[in-house]
């Protein structure tokens, strides 16, 4: 028998429950560029997450977010609300609504920097949004050759903005392939892809763009970049906007005409009545004369809405700058209609193999896409039609074949004691992005029940 020295005295184990945190429904996605110019937007986040989750934007919608949406507008059936998709970016309720669920949903808490909510009391939503989605087809092309996540800035979905400021080319409203614009959010959204055909919308940078609108472009520049500070410093807004923007603009009437509002009010070429109005705090400016403003008195737009000093250095009339125009229409001077028209009926009439797109007739003619589709409608669907039923067979082809190579490699991932999961498969398809076809996920779905999984 062992001696009693031997034996010891240990703590005691505490069954206590263990306090485990809560799961989201949905993934806990890390939302894009939060506190920068280029920060998401909250229909790129859901479109996103759609993703994640291998399922449509609509269906996710659908069959998640029903029960916490409000009738008012449709619920969270995106068929009835198609129209009214942008407004999910903007200052109302409908982004209100979304976001809650949405951080509901994800357990996020950051998500309401997606939109303009931070601006809600100042700024009006009245020609806040555009109705359609725009996109930097370089922005996109680089995104994707550098192997960064696709997604679409808050940026590009306010109606002001018409350039991208990294790229200094103009926002693109049409697809290049079906020549359809987008809903803001739609059934199939995807960034980076038409939700109309499914068409990819990036391409290589442009040509510099025409003499005609060059001097253009640096208003454009401006006015992007300036919107960008504002969506940038979404996260850190505390004060109260309006009473500080009536502030300063009493306080540049004081600095440049003496408190003379009419003065003031010709300084900034604006209606005299709207700038008392302002300066009363009796009506507030829209965005775009929040722009011009910020721009004749060469103040930053941030600066003119938070700062709690003026720009004194500022001389008095000699530096308010003009604003451009800011039409970006392009026109080519030497656009000969008849003889362009004869050579892209050559294209209609050629028997090309594999047909090409409407985008690589434009390069190959050295005009711009918009210009022969304005000119010439009637022959630019047909050359799009032709692409756009070579592109649908050569995806059901394509379809077809990742179908059987997804069947082949379940089988083998299950001969060495691997379940085959949509994880793990989509990691040796050749093609993983096909596993968002229906037709793809159910022949993993059939190999993996012959299997007995």
């Amino acid at each position: 028998m062992k001696s009693s020295e031997s034996l010891g005295t240990y703590d005691l184990w505490r069954f206590e429950e263990l306090q485990t945190p809560d799961h989201s429904r949905l993934y806990h996605l890390q939302a894009i560029g939060i506190g920068t110019l280029l920060a998401e937007s909250l229909t790129s986040y859901v479109a996103r997450l759609a993703i994640a989750h291998c399922v449509a934007t609509g269906i996710l919608m659908e069959r998640e977010f029903t029960k916490y949406i409000q009738k008012t507008y449709g619920g969270a059936n995106l068929h009835t609300i198609y129209h009214a998709t942008a407004a999910l970016n903007g200052t109302g309720s409908m982004a209100t609504e979304l976001v809650q669920t949405l951080e509901q949903l994800t357990l996020r808490n950051d998500l309401r920097f997606l939109t303009l909510l931070s601006w809600s009391e100042l700024l009006p939503s009245r020609n806040l949004l555009r109705s359609n989605r725009a996109w930097c087809p370089v922005c996109y092309e680089h995104w994707h050759h550098s192997r960064q996540i696709l997604y679409e800035p808050l940026l590009w979905s306010l109606q002001v903005v018409q350039v991208c400021p990294q790229h200094r080319q103009p926002l693109r409203q049409e697809c290049p392939h079906c020549h359809k614009n987008n809903f803001v959010l739609a059934w199939r959204s995807r960034p980076g892809y038409c939700s109309k055909c499914e068409g990819w919308l990036g391409e290589s940078s442009n040509d510099e763009p025409e003499e005609n609108i060059e001097s253009k472009i640096d208003w454009h520049v401006w006015t992007a970049k300036s919107v960008g500070q504002l969506i940038s410093a979404c996260p850190q807004l505390t004060s109260p906007l309006k009473e500080r923007l009536v502030r300063n603009l009493l306080a540049y009437s004081d600095f440049l005409t003496e408190g003379n509002i009419a003065a003031f009010a010709r300084l900034l070429q604006m209606p005299k009545n709207t700038v008392w109005l302002w300066c009363k705090g009796k009506n507030f400016p829209s965005l775009v004369e929040l722009l011009k403003v910020s721009y004749r008195l060469n103040t930053p737009i941030f600066d003119l809405l938070t700062s709690d000093a003026i720009n004194t250095d500022l001389k008095k009339t000699a530096s308010l700058m003009p604003v451009q125009s800011t039409s970006l229409k392009r026109r080519s001077p030497n656009f000969d209609a008849k003889s362009i028209r004869k050579q892209v009926e050559d294209f209609v009439n050629k028997d090309e193999e594999p047909p090409p797109s409407m985008r690589e007739i434009a390069k190959r003619l050295n005009h711009n896409e918009r210009t022969l589709s304005r000119n010439f409608p009637d022959l630019c669907r047909i050359i799009s039609a032709r692409y756009r039923n070579y592109r649908k067979n050569n995806q059901e082809a394509t379809i077809k074949l990742s179908c059987q190579e997804v069947r082949q490699i379940a089988f083998e991932l299950h001969k060495e004691g691997q379940r085959p999961t949509e994880d793990r498969v989509s990691a040796l398809i050749s093609r993983p992005s096909f596993l968002r076809y229906r037709q793809v996920r159910r022949a993993l779905l059939e190999a993996c029940q012959e299997l007995g999984l």
